[in-house]
């Protein structure tokens, strides 16, 4: 576990260089984003974080303080070591996002796959618009869920994270236009981040028919 997390600080170590160049202010923008995704997902699917290691709220309320009383060479020093702990953070949580949109997209699949095994037995035709909305949505889980692997080799965490979120919303938004019931432990995560897209989609397409 060690050399693991002197790697990462490492790693983090020379990622300084480039932002060198960036105010901490921009930095401390970046660390909100990054440290709000974190957050949200462990809270979407109820992830624990690891025993031992300073909780992410507790950093986050850290760089608030120091950020709040304005000193600059406190808030780089504060930010430098809340940056290495959202790197690690983000490291440790990207195989379970992996997993979970595995999972999420298989079961969006098989669940399409019977629908259109229904649809073939009963000879009720589901429209042709709403397949083609399952279909785009369920390749657009499996491009970004492989695009999400190749972030997280390249060491680009964050944006590993990013993109299997958006993985496992377009399947969560597949299972949604088939009306199939979501999963057990997705519910919170298709409240939070599909149905608020879902609900807009069709207020659009509605609005749409009206004007027509």
């Amino acid at each position: 576990m060690r050399p693991l997390v002197y790697l990462i600080l490492l790693f983090f170590s020379f990622s300084l260089i480039g932002k060198s160049t960036l105010s901490y202010r921009e930095r401390k923008k970046q660390f909100d984003q990054k440290i709000s995704l974190i957050t949200d997902i462990q809270d979407s699917f109820s992830i624990q974080e690891e025993p031992g290691k300073n909780p992410l709220r507790t950093v986050r309320t850290e760089v608030e303080e120091v950020y709040r009383a304005g000193g600059r060479a406190q808030m780089e020093k504060t930010l430098s070591l809340a940056e290495g702990e959202v790197v690690y953070a983000a490291r440790k949580l990207c195989p379970k996002l992996e997993e979970l949109s595995a999972d999420i997209y298989q079961k969006a699949q098989s669940s399409y796959y019977s629908l259109e095994t229904d649809e073939k037995s009963s000879g009720k035709k589901l429209e042709w618009e709403t397949k083609e909305k399952i279909q785009r949505y369920l390749s657009m889980a499996k491009s970004e869920k492989d695009h999400a692997k190749d972030f997280f080799l390249s060491g680009n965490y964050h944006m590993s994270l990013h993109t299997y979120k958006r993985s496992i919303l377009y399947s969560l938004l597949s299972l949604r236009t088939q009306n199939a019931e979501i999963p057990e432990g997705y519910q919170t995560a298709a409240n939070v981040w599909a149905e608020p897209v879902f609900q807009t989609v069709n207020q659009q397409k509605s609005s749409s028919i009206r004007e027509n």
